[in-house]
């Protein structure tokens, strides 16, 4: 069990001070936000007596509602509670914070486990240290393939738990990759190959997700700078963009791929299974050593309304028949807990046991949580900015490269060249202290919080980080189109 140090950046303190100016923001738009909130429910914390409606913010699509709703309601654990219905509430995740804080939510369930940390930074979390809660925490192992299955806060109180585990990889569609001649791909270095920009400016072959849409694709954006390092975790990424066609979310990736749109589109394990038994010329790849596998958290919110009641739903989540219903096939996911694949209803479950059993023994790289949430916002801002608000500049550029090199005028050598002249991370002028920056790491801690938290500096950043990266590409464009 890992112990969130926050004192490990010095921007935390910094963060803090962002985080009381989105909350002040997302307040005045209670008005705005009252399709998500139920002007009935109180804001104390104790329970209620009479029947009780639980309610979870959740990332997990209807699918997931549809199945453990009904399941749950008709355990002990829901009648004993009084729990008689379940109100599920989806919105964007910029809106958690103010309806944790207006006591509106009992469980927080699922999203990954950067919006899980920043929510037990930010004090939004409950201690889960009842006896019951303590008990389903010592069912979940600690760790799997290297990752924390629960985390505790920097007072070593345990904050989530794990449900559900997931990693991050691609689905490829064999059908299109043989009708395009194209080979199967192993990991994102492969991904970034020329091949996959061979059939440009017509056709692209890769699907993948805008940043700022899809938690899960920015994990695997973030896994390549942190696997291949910051600059060359950017070039990698600019490669593979350029061969892409980019989705609004990873729903749409997925669909793209199940489709045969695309030969390969980046996704979470779960779509992948998913789309494996619904097209059979689907299949999930989990690239070899440069991947992580993540632990799916689920948390008790620091004001729930009926917080026995939410402990109760979240000791069944973590019990072997809660578990087991990530196998139903409307859902397809990995559960935390080996037990589920021992239920009767596991029996027709031997490929995802497989899975399971492939996932525990992935050696993933050693991946900074911490990192990832403190720069998230410029990390995934920066990404939309240069790659899906720069595309069609970006296409040509990588088109010509690959036109040179096809053409025999260029080798691999200087293909790679252009191709980081290309990625690079790009310089800008910094609205607010007027000084030419590149886009670093540290740079990108250091304005992390202004990101999330001042619009102006937000969007005049990425209008600049866009042009710079347009003027970029259109520069090496130029250079290789000269060439003889």
């Amino acid at each position: 069990m890992s112990e969130f140090e926050a004192s490990r950046n010095v921007r935390t303190s910094v963060l803090a001070v962002a985080v009381i100016l989105v909350i002040g923001v997302a307040a005045t738009s209670f008005i705005f936000l009252g399709g998500f909130l139920n002007p009935g429910t109180t804001t104390t914390t104790t329970t209620t007596s009479g029947p009780i409606t639980l309610t979870i913010l959740t990332r997990h699509d209807v699918a997931i509602h549809n199945v453990y709703e009904p399941a749950f309601l008709a355990t002990d654990y829901a009648i004993e509670h009084q729990i008689t219905d379940i109100d599920w509430k989806t919105p964007d995740s910029s809106f958690w914070d103010t309806l944790i804080d207006l006591g509106q939510i009992d469980v927080c369930w699922g999203g990954g486990p950067t919006i899980f940390d920043q929510l037990m930074v930010d004090g939004r979390l409950a201690p889960l240290n009842s006896t019951v809660m303590q008990g389903a925490a010592a069912r979940v192992p600690a760790e799997i393939a290297g990752a924390d299955m629960k985390r505790n806060n920097s007072e070593g109180q345990l904050m989530w738990i794990a449900a559900a585990i997931s990693s991050f990889g691609f689905t490829v569609d064999h059908n299109f990759l043989d009708t395009h001649g194209l080979p199967t791909p192993t990991n994102w270095t492969d991904l970034a190959g020329p091949i996959w920009g061979s059939l440009l400016p017509t056709t692209p072959t890769i699907g993948i997700g805008n940043a700022p849409d899809t938690t899960s694709n920015t994990r695997i954006y973030e896994i390549m700078t942190q696997y291949f390092g910051w600059d060359e975790g950017w070039i990698n990424m600019a490669r593979i963009a350029g061969s892409s066609n980019i989705y609004g979310g990873s729903a749409d990736v997925q669909l793209a791929v199940r489709g045969g749109e695309v030969g390969v589109g980046m996704t979470i394990d779960f779509y992948g299974f998913q789309n494996e038994k619904l097209n059979p010329n689907n299949e999930y790849i989990l690239p070899a050593d440069q991947t992580i596998v993540n632990g799916d958290p689920i948390a008790v919110a620091a004001k729930a309304p009926h917080k026995e009641a939410a402990e109760a739903f979240v000791d069944w989540v973590l019990s072997a028949r809660g578990q087991v219903l990530w196998l139903n096939n409307a859902i397809l996911r990995m559960p935390v807990l080996e037990e589920a694949f021992w239920e009767p209803e596991a029996i027709n479950s031997t490929a995802l046991y497989a899975s399971f059993n492939k996932t525990k023994a992935t050696v993933g790289i050693d991946f900074n949580d911490t990192l990832s949430l403190l720069t998230n916002t410029a990390f995934i801002l920066y990404w939309q900015s240069v790659f899906t608000d720069a595309q069609t500049e970006l296409v040509q550029c990588w088109t010509e490269i690959l036109t040179k090199y096809y053409g025999a005028i260029i080798n691999q050598t200087q293909l790679d060249y252009y191709a980081s002249l290309m990625g690079r991370p790009v310089s800008a002028i910094d609205y607010g202290t007027s000084i030419l920056e590149k886009f670093t790491l540290n740079y990108a801690l250091l304005i992390n919080h202004d990101m999330a938290s001042d619009t102006t500096y937000s969007s005049q950043m990425r209008i600049r980080w866009t042009n710079a990266a347009k003027s970029q590409y259109i520069s090496v464009y130029n250079t290789v189109h000269a060439l003889t």
